[in-house]
Order: C-alpha cells, then structure tokens, then sequence
C-alpha cells in the first residue's frame, strides 16, 4: 500500500503500450511494418501497396505517352532514391506491366551553397554517380553555379555543358575524371553565386533562390537534351512543408504550381512528381525494405537551428505535428489540390525567376500598393535620373542614348518583373545585376518589347476600330 504525504505532487503512472503482434491488413500474415495507426503491412503487401499507388499516379495523370523520354532528377537522398528504384523496378523484366517512357538522371550539384571544397564536391559526386551509373540509365551532372551562365537565347542549341556519363562498368575513373573538370571548369560561376547568396541576408531568401535556380538548370537540360518531362522526388510531407512555407513568404497565388502533381508553369517542359502521395515514413520504411542505398548531402540549414528560416520551421512544425496527429500531412495536401492557379500563356506575365504567373496586377489602392509606395517614399533621397553616367561601360555620349554592350538594370526595371514573393527575395539585395544571366537577358528583353511599343503605339490599329460594320 502506498501512502502519500500533504503537499506531493501527485501525477498519474503512464501505462507502457503493449505492441502486440499484429497482421497484416491484407493477407493476415504476420505485419513487418504499420504506416499509420492501424495500417499495418507483410513486406510483401506494403510492396504491392507502394508500386500501386505509383503507377496509379502516373497512370491517371495520362500525361507521359509511351516512348516518352523523361529527364529524372536525383539527389541522393530518401525520396530521390526511392523514386529511382521505383522507375528502376517498373523497367526491369519482373514488372507485370512495364513502364513505358525512357528515363534520364540528372544530378545537380550544390556544395558551392555550403562551401564545399573540390575535392568534398568530388566525392559527393563520385557517391551519387555510383548509384546512377547502375541503372544503366543516360546520366548527367550540373554544378549549381552554371545557372550564373545560362544562356536563355541559346536554348536550342545542342548541350555544351552538360556531362553525359558512360554507363559502361569500366566508366568509373572516367566518369569521376569528367566530374573533376565540370567542377572545376566554372570558376567564375561560381564566386558570382557566391557573392549573390552573401548579398541576401535572411536564410529563406538563399533557401528560396536555390530552389529556383535548381529549376532552371532541370528545365534548362531538359530542352537541350530533348526531354519534355522532369521527374521530381517531392514527398507528400515535403510538399506540406512547401505549401505553408509559400503561403508564410507570399507565395499564396502559387501553391498550386509548387505541389500539384504537374507542374506546368513553363510552356515546353512539365514537372512531374509521382511520390507526392508518398509519406516521408513511407519512402524510409520502403527504403529499408529494399536496401536502396542513398547518399546524405548537407544543406544550408543542416544543423542549423530551427528558426533559421521559414521552411526549416514550417518543417519542424509539420513533422512534430504529424507525430502526434498521423493525419497532418493528408490534410494539408487535400486542401492544397482544392486550389488552383490561372496559367498566363504570355510569357511576359510570368516572374523572370521562379517562372510563375506575376500576382501584382492589382489596383494602387491595395496592399501591395501601399508597400510601394512606402518603399518609394524611402528611397527617394537616392533616387537617380535613369541615365547612362557609369565611366567604366557607357559609350561617352551621356546623351541618355548609351550604346553600351552591357547595360545595366535598375532596381525598378527588375522588379516590374518579379512577382510579390521575389520581390521579397532581392530587397536586400544591393545590386541587382547580380542576378543570373538569363534572367537579366530575359529583363532586358521584356523592356525592349515595352519601349518598342511604347513608340508604336500611334500606328497600332485598335481592335475595336479594325472592325468593320
């Protein structure tokens, strides 16, 4: 008997759960693994569940044809992988029904980010190109740093900088041989990068800028090498991670670009992900099971404290909750697909960066108004006229009409381009023309076509007088 004295605390005993042996929800053999509360799998049940809801999403979409040549990205870690050893299983000569397109591998990458030395890039590279040299699959390397050299007018032309890698057993040394010299190759890319991630203050905004010019090296291979799809290994807990992150940095307008199943924001090339109905639970657990081998690649926010951006608290947020609430995650992307975003066929309606419908044609009276306004008032003691008065480029006339062959943007100029989240992302930036090339060409270009019209404009007929009664 036990006795308790005036004044002790007194909190209830915690009963231990008792895992009882459980059976599979299927076939009633005995279960190896529970992916939720009471969804309790046999290995060879949680096999058929996964490839099934794989081949069901690719399926339904009816978006790859037979044939089709898809361009797949891999960066070593848990979804990456799993997505490669799913398309590796749907082509390979058990399958019941074999998977139709023609894959590529692509792997991007990104150590300049973290301050990687050569010889660590190297190794990270030689890990992952290990992995996708089994497959037998055609495979590709880019270094973060050539989204700097991109070139948007020369899109067409055949792949210069791209790697293709020998899939041939004897290839290792030469595949490794050809990495040193794609990293070692763009120097200068890479300090550029590096001075334009210093110039941004706040985490979320490198996080953010990463992000988009991995997309534009993906759609930028995509079209030289002839793909017309991009396999993506986004995770449905990743994609609830993204949803309230974009939501948090003003990207409401394109939360249903960023986690549909495709994503069709550029005209020619369209973003795939086939595991976005996947847990990260899920993909670890069918990992396992398979022994598919992965490859950890550090990140900007790798042990780094929670509040260090936006998305890495959004994924605190989402994980914690989803340990106690298994439902979190479901819940988030169901009201996700209940969005819908209007696709502008007009590239001049589409932000230079992220390639996303532009979400500030609205009224001077609007929040976003307000905020230019403010911005305007602030910086109107260093406002300058905008003429040509650099020493070092203008042609000599000051005459407002420099024939310089590398003009520069303004602020303003470029952010007439950008929708309201990118805004965001370069206003701490201190020169703008930092940014990569093609999205200055790209700036450029779309001022041209404006001044162009601007000085035609007298001779257009209007729509509403052309016709005739």
């Amino acid at each position: 008997m036990c006795s308790v004295q005036e004044g002790e605390e007194i909190s209830p005993v915690r009963r231990e759960k008792i895992v009882e042996e459980r059976k599979c929800m299927k076939c009633e053999k005995k279960a190896v693994l529970v992916t939720r509360v009471n969804d309790a799998f046999c290995r060879e049940c949680f096999m058929v569940y996964v490839t099934h809801k794989f081949r069901a999403a690719i399926g339904k979409s009816k978006l790859i044809r037979d044939g089709e040549t898809v361009l797949v990205g891999v960066s070593g870690g848990q979804a990456s992988s799993c997505l490669l050893h799913l398309i590796q299983e749907g082509l390979g000569g058990r399958a019941h029904k074999k998977l139709r397109f023609k894959p590529g591998l692509v792997f991007i990458d990104e150590g300049v980010t973290v301050g990687m030395s050569a010889e660590e890039r190297l190794t990270t590279c030689s890990q992952v190109l290990e992995i996708m040299e089994k497959t037998g699959f055609p495979c590709y390397v880019r270094a973060l740093e050539q989204a700097m050299e991109l070139d948007k007018e020369s899109i067409q032309n055949s792949s210069q900088h791209s790697v293709p890698v020998s899939t041939e057993p004897d290839s290792v040394s030469e595949v490794s041989s050809n990495s040193s010299g794609n990293l070692t190759k763009y120097d200068e890319a890479e300090e550029k990068l590096k001075v334009l991630l210093n110039s941004l203050k706040s985490v979320s905004a490198k996080e953010d800028l990463i992000k988009s010019l991995r997309q534009n090296i993906l759609i930028d291979l995509a079209r030289k090498e002839g793909y017309t799809k991009v396999m993506l290994g986004d995770c449905s807990t990743r994609l609830a991670v993204r949803l309230l992150t974009d939501i948090a940095q003003g990207r409401g307008a394109h939360v249903a670009m960023d986690t549909a199943f495709a994503d069709t924001r550029c005209h020619e090339i369209t973003l795939v992900r086939p595991i976005r109905d996947f847990s990260s639970k899920e993909v670890t657990l069918y990992n396992i099971l398979n022994n598919v081998p992965s490859v950890f690649i550090p990140t900007i926010t790798t042990k780094a404290p929670d509040s260090v951006s936006i998305e890495h608290l959004t994924e605190k947020f989402v994980t914690g909750l989803q340990a106690e609430y298994p439902s979190t995650t479901s819940n988030i992307m169901r009201t996700g697909e209940k969005l819908h975003t209007e696709k502008k066929k007009d590239n001049e309606n589409q932000c230079t960066i992220c390639q996303a419908p532009l979400d500030t044609d609205v009224p001077l009276s609007s929040a976003l108004g307000a905020v230019q306004f403010s911005e305007t008032v602030s910086r109107c003691s260093s406002v300058s006229l905008s003429i040509c008065n650099s020493e070092t480029e203008c042609c000599g006339r000051g005459d407002e009409s420099c024939q310089s062959n590398v003009p520069k943007l303004s602020r303003d100029d470029v952010i007439m381009t950008l929708c309201y989240a990118c805004r965001l992302l370069i206003k701490d930036l201190d020169d703008v023309n930092r940014l990569p090339n093609h999205i200055l060409e790209d700036i450029t270009k779309r001022h041209r076509r404006i001044k162009m019209k601007s000085e035609i404009k007298d001779f257009l007929l209007d729509s509403a007088d052309s016709k005739l009664e």
